[in-house]
């Protein structure tokens, strides 16, 4: 038996199955502040991209994150039973159906933040995750604050910079823990400024708008790079989190700028000035001695 040929076919038709089934799925990410009781009413549109007309089956999950912003898929998280969703559509290549969703909050159902990815995929329930077969699934994510004993809290776990840099980039690292019961999504700025209180540059905490689940941990990095700088300068962080960004968390942080090649010319010339001056002064002086005493001397043979 011809087991290259058999794994080359086999090869080939995964391919062949990949290329075949494509899903889009929008929006990518809908948010919620409710109350508990209250039903949540929205759509998710679902568009067949592949090249053949096929059943998607209904996908809810919870989820959860790692540091790097990760999602862990949780298979049995409760808020997966307060979901509403057509177990199955077709679509035609290039169709987009528009699908209902509904969440029905219960009324016990504890504050804070609540996290379900809902979706379609190319195969059904039970085999999916078998190993059996391979399937496509897009999600969107849906992010629940629910009111009532809310609690917004973060810190900064882990702070990572230099106290003297010798070049640009000025590169901070710090990583913000979410120590609340509902997620957050930091923002504000950095203020760097010099010794005299001179605003020099300021940038952006959170470009890319990361957000931190309860009891998650978060790695953010600034960097700021100027044409020359110094001296001592003052970073000041202006952090922002919370019901409509309403918290604030500040804190400074001093650090020295030595550019590598001021204090390389300033060395040079202080070596120049202190040793090789005075023996140029010296041998100079030496000269016109040697000079001025030849001339009189030839004066007075003469």
């Amino acid at each position: 038996m011809n087991f290259k040929k058999i794994f080359l076919s086999i090869g080939i038709c995964l391919l062949a199955f990949n290329f075949t089934f494509a899903l889009t799925i929008a929006p990518a990410k809908i948010e919620f502040n409710v109350n508990p009781g209250d039903e949540i009413r929205f759509s998710i549109y679902t568009r067949n991209d592949g090249e053949v007309s096929g059943e998607f089956y209904s996908i809810v999950k919870g989820f959860t994150e790692d540091e790097g912003g990760t999602k862990i898929w949780v298979e049995n998280a409760p808020e997966i039973e307060w979901v509403k969703i057509p177990q199955k559509i077709s679509a035609s290549p290039g169709e987009t159906i528009e699908v209902p969703v509904v969440i029905n909050v219960p009324q016990d159902a504890p504050p804070g933040g609540h996290f379900l990815a809902i979706g379609f995929g190319t195969l059904p329930g039970k085999q999916r995750g078998s190993g059996l077969a391979i399937g496509v699934n897009v999600l969107s994510l849906v992010y629940i604050n629910i009111s009532g004993n809310r609690i917004d809290k973060i810190s900064i776990s882990e702070f990572m910079a230099k106290k003297v840099y010798f070049d640009f980039p000025v590169k901070f690292v710090y990583k913000i823990k979410n120590e609340g019961n509902t997620y957050v999504r930091p923002t504000g700025e950095i203020e760097i400024s010099n010794i005299f209180g001179k605003l020099i540059a300021n940038l952006r905490v959170n470009e890319k708008e990361f957000q931190i689940l309860p009891g998650k941990e978060k790695v953010l990095e600034n960097e700021w790079s100027n044409n020359f700088a110094l001296g001592p300068y003052k970073a000041k962080f202006n952090i922002y989190y919370g019901l409509n960004q309403s918290q604030n968390l500040v804190f400074n942080y001093w650090f020295f700028m030595l550019p590598i090649k001021v204090i390389s010319i300033v060395f040079v010339l202080i070596i120049f000035i202190v040793f090789i001056l005075p023996r140029l002064i010296k041998k100079y002086n030496e000269y016109i001695i040697r000079k001025a005493m030849e001339s009189q001397n030839k004066n007075y043979s003469e």
